[in-house]
């Protein structure tokens, strides 16, 4: 079974868009086993949405936190709570196709213990971004590169789309206190072989990007954490290859 958990804060409409594509790109696909886990702290009119959501459509689950805040412990509770065995991350925003999650799934059924799609392998895009986020996005990736040896192998590691196998999180815990979750499985998680497949990153048409300096800060400092943790050695070693631009996202 699929989990693709879903962080929200403060989206309007967006889960409504986000859930009815998703149910119908994996319809189409013929695959039927998959939840969609939202996981929100907004205060606005988001909870009620998803509830309306929750009981209109079986598919759908939601978690609506009180007292907790933050995308990156949003999704550690999302995979805490998730049923499936494969555990997919996406943002609540539109911005990541669910037109890429078949090939995801695809390629996990074969044997691949983490999957990361990519903007920046031949049929990707990160034409969704602004200039200026273009430059923090490249910025973020160099530090992570220099910072952590593990994430040199994957050519988008700060990126917030994925799909990984419930036993590459086993043995360790999150420390999530960062929006870059996906950082933290490159460095810790128990996996031998990942892939790369292409996706075009789509810019926002509702809600409001939560970006800004305090998010940044957390990400250079959740990334020192994890240079003291794991060291600056290489670590276990693994294998990763990268998909044609065919295997990616669908049209």
């Amino acid at each position: 079974m699929l989990t693709i958990i879903v962080p929200t804060y403060n989206e309007g409409d967006n889960p409504l868009l986000l859930a009815k594509a998703v149910c119908e790109t994996m319809d189409q696909a013929e695959r039927h086993d998959f939840e969609i886990l939202f996981i929100d702290d907004s205060t606005d009119e988001t909870p009620r949405i998803l509830e309306r959501l929750a009981r209109e459509n079986p598919k759908v689950r939601f978690i609506h936190r009180e007292k907790e805040r933050g995308l990156g412990s949003a999704i550690v509770r999302g995979l805490e709570e998730a049923r499936g065995d494969l555990l997919a991350v996406m943002d609540g925003d539109l911005q990541h196709p669910p037109g890429v999650l078949p090939s995801m799934l695809a390629l996990a059924e074969t044997g691949v213990d983490l999957v990361v799609p990519s903007r920046f392998i031949p049929g990707g895009s990160d034409g969704g971004l602004t200039l200026p986020r273009k430059i923090v996005s490249l910025v973020a990736r160099g530090l992570a590169w220099i910072l952590l040896p593990r994430t040199r192998l994957f050519s988008d590691p700060t990126g917030g789309l994925f799909l990984v196998k419930r036993e590459v999180l086993s043995g360790w815990s999150f420390d999530g206190g960062s929006w870059k979750i996906l950082i933290e499985i490159l460095v810790q998680g128990r996996f031998l072989n990942a892939a790369e497949v292409p996706y075009r990153f789509r810019a926002r048409d509702l809600g409001t990007s939560k970006m800004n300096r305090a998010a940044q800060a957390d990400y250079v400092r959740h990334l020192l954490r994890l240079r003291r943790a794991s060291g600056s050695g290489p670590g276990e070693p693994f294998t990763v290859k990268r998909l044609p631009p065919s295997t990616g996202e669908s049209a």
